[in-house]
C-alpha cells in the first residue's frame, strides 16, 4: 500500500512547488497524492504529521476564443494539504518522504475559516480579497477517498480575475 517514489527526497514542510517538482519530476504527472515531507508531532509524541501534495489538471474561465487562440483554460497546479496521523500506523505501512496514498486531496472554498489565523485568498495582481457574496473566500482542504478529490471547488466570485475579460487585441481589426 505504501508506493514509494523512485528519488529521493529530503523535502520540508515548506516545499516551494519548484522543489516539490524537482524534487518528484514527471512522476507528478500520475495525479497521486504523495507525501513530501513527516514531521513529528510537537504535542504528541504518538503522532506524525504528514504533509501531502497532489498534481491535479486545471481549468480557468477563459472563453472559447482565449482557449484556440491563446491556449488558456486548462494546466497543472499542485495542491497540498496537511494531517496529523497516528506514528504507528505510518511506521506500520512504511509511509515517508515520496509513498503514494490511496487517497485524493479536496480543496473546497468556503467563507468560513478553517482556523482562526487563516487569511482570505486574494487576487495577486490586485492584492484584493475574493469574496463570494460579499464575504471573504477561504480554501479548505481534506483527504478523501481516491477518485473522490484531486480538484478544486469554488465559490462564484463577486469580483472576477482579469482573464475573464475579451480576448486582448479581439477589438483592433473593428
Amino acid at each position: 500500500m505504501s508506493n514509494q517514489a523512485t528519488a529521493t527526497t529530503t523535502l520540508t514542510k515548506n516545499a516551494t512547488n519548484a522543489e516539490l517538482t524537482a524534487a518528484f519530476g514527471d512522476q507528478l504527472n500520475d495525479g497521486k497524492a504523495r507525501i513530501f515531507a513527516a514531521v513529528p508531532s510537537v504535542n504528541n509524541d504518538q503522532r506524525v504529521t504528514l504533509f501531502i501534495c497532489q498534481q491535479i489538471e486545471t481549468q480557468t474561465n477563459a472563453n472559447a476564443a482565449q482557449q484556440l487562440l491563446l491556449g488558456w483554460g486548462s494546466g497543472t497546479r499542485i495542491i497540498r494539504t496537511v494531517f496529523s496521523a497516528e506514528k504507528s500506523i505510518v511506521e506500520a505501512q512504511g509511509f515517508k518522504a515520496g509513498s503514494v496514498l490511496p487517497l485524493d486531496i479536496l480543496i473546497e472554498e468556503k467563507t468560513e475559516k478553517a482556523y482562526d489565523t487563516q487569511t482570505p485568498k486574494i487576487i495577486p495582481s490586485t492584492g484584493e480579497v475574493i469574496t463570494h457574496q460579499g464575504m471573504p473566500v477561504y480554501e479548505h482542504s481534506s483527504l478523501v477517498p481516491e477518485g473522490a478529490g484531486g480538484k478544486v471547488i469554488t465559490l462564484a466570485r463577486d469580483t472576477e480575475d482579469s482573464n475573464q475579460g475579451e480576448l486582448p487585441g479581439a477589438n483592433l481589426l473593428g
